[in-house]
């Protein structure tokens, strides 16, 4: 008999991978191509704690202390930079607004980061390194810490596909 738990237990092909970001510049890290349960793949996406970039190198550390480093000659094809090109706007202190103003503020299109705003750039590590500390003025810092921004899963078995190809 076929139900809902045997579905979510059926082993398919998945790309997973994250976002992070760090002020205006993001990077795009494909963890890879996995055999698994859409919950494990899910797993596998959310294990990532942080993103550290160095001067020739990244450190990709997880949940479970693990790490990986990544450098230009090793896993240059995992990863994407990309730029955030709609003008910053000044801060604004949110304590000082009333309820209706700040409700006003989150639906205001102005502070809302679309991919249209979004720009991919062909950088090695080393670029990005650089426009950080030359943008932010940090020219002696010594690394960037990446925050989550989101991750993805995303089907690649035939049986997945054609699901998605005749949902309504």
């Amino acid at each position: 008999m076929y139900n809902q738990s045997k579905a979510k237990n059926q082993r398919h092909s998945f790309v997973v991978g994250v976002e992070y970001a760090h002020e205006d510049i993001f990077l795009e890290l494909e963890l890879g191509t996995f055999h698994t349960t859409p919950l494990h793949a899910q797993r596998i996406a959310n294990s990532v704690n942080s993103i550290v970039l160095l001067k020739d190198h990244m450190v990709v550390i997880f949940k479970n202390a693990e790490s990986i480093t990544i450098n230009d000659d090793f896993l240059k094809q995992a990863y994407k930079f990309r730029i955030c090109i709609k003008p910053k706007l000044l801060p604004l202190e949110l304590s000082a607004l009333s309820h209706r103003e700040r409700e006003d503020f989150i639906r205001n299109q102005a502070y809302i980061v679309t991919e249209e705003d979004m720009k991919e750039v062909n950088w090695d590590i080393k670029t990005a390194f650089q426009y950080l500390q030359q943008q932010y003025e940090a020219r002696d810092q010594s690394y960037f810490s990446f925050s989550s921004s989101s991750s993805y899963v995303i089907p690649l078995s035939t049986h997945v596909q054609q699901e998605v190809q005749h949902a309504p």
